[in-house]
């Protein structure tokens, strides 16, 4: 009786053919893995490499999170920014905006100018003058007489607008008028930022300047 003595053929080892950087990645995480747990209950924890390996795998992350995340984040913000930007040139581009409440204000100056010792331009110029005052003081100062006056000039502007525009489009005007006032009130009439503490001394109540200060 014969033996046969061949040795048995060596099943071909499996090639890995996902070369990929996220396929890598998975593989040397795995690995991390097993180690990590082969040496749990060693007497030298935590191992050397430990440290190196949670520090390369935070840097991975965030690199994933730069490139993944913040990179089309700051790119969606670039594009929304120029395109902003884009119309609001365009938009600054059309005075006729603008020219829906001043030129009726400046055709109600020329038209009630008669009489005045100044011609209609310089009242045109005086009045914005006028205006342009009252909207920094208004707003950089606060000024309470700088404000009052900025709203007895929208109420003017807008009366101006009112009785100069003729036809169907006079509502338009004058709420167009009544618009921008409003926009360019919201620096004008703000309120400021820090609020005021008043301190008040009783030194003839003691026990109720003490629960004063107890509660601030």
């Amino acid at each position: 009786m014969s033996t046969d003595t061949t040795t048995p053929a060596r099943p071909a080892p499996i090639e890995d053919t996902d070369a990929s950087w996220p396929a890598m990645l998975n593989e040397w995480a795995g690995d991390l893995w097993r180690r990590l747990h082969r040496s749990r209950n060693s007497d030298d924890w935590p191992p050397g490499w430990l440290i190196p390996a949670v520090g390369v795998a935070g840097v991975l992350l965030v690199a994933l999170l730069l490139f993944g995340l913040v990179l089309p984040l700051l790119r969606w913000a670039g594009r929304l920014l120029v395109d902003t930007v884009d119309g609001g040139v365009d938009w600054l581009r059309d005075w006729n905006l603008t020219r829906i409440v001043l030129d009726p204000v400046r055709d109600y100056l020329t038209a009630h100018s008669a009489g005045l010792p100044v011609d209609a331009e310089t009242l045109w110029w005086t009045w914005c003058a006028a205006g342009v005052s009252l909207f920094l003081l208004a707003t950089f100062w606060r000024a309470v007489a700088a404000r009052l006056g900025w709203v007895l000039f929208g109420a003017a502007t807008a009366a101006m607008v009112w009785a100069t525009t003729t036809g169907p489009a006079r509502t338009t005007t004058a709420g167009i008028a009544v618009l921008w006032w409003i926009a360019l009130s919201l620096f004008a009439l703000r309120r400021p930022w820090t609020q005021q503490r008043v301190t008040v001394y009783l030194p003839e109540l003691p026990w109720l300047a003490r629960i004063l200060q107890r509660r601030e």
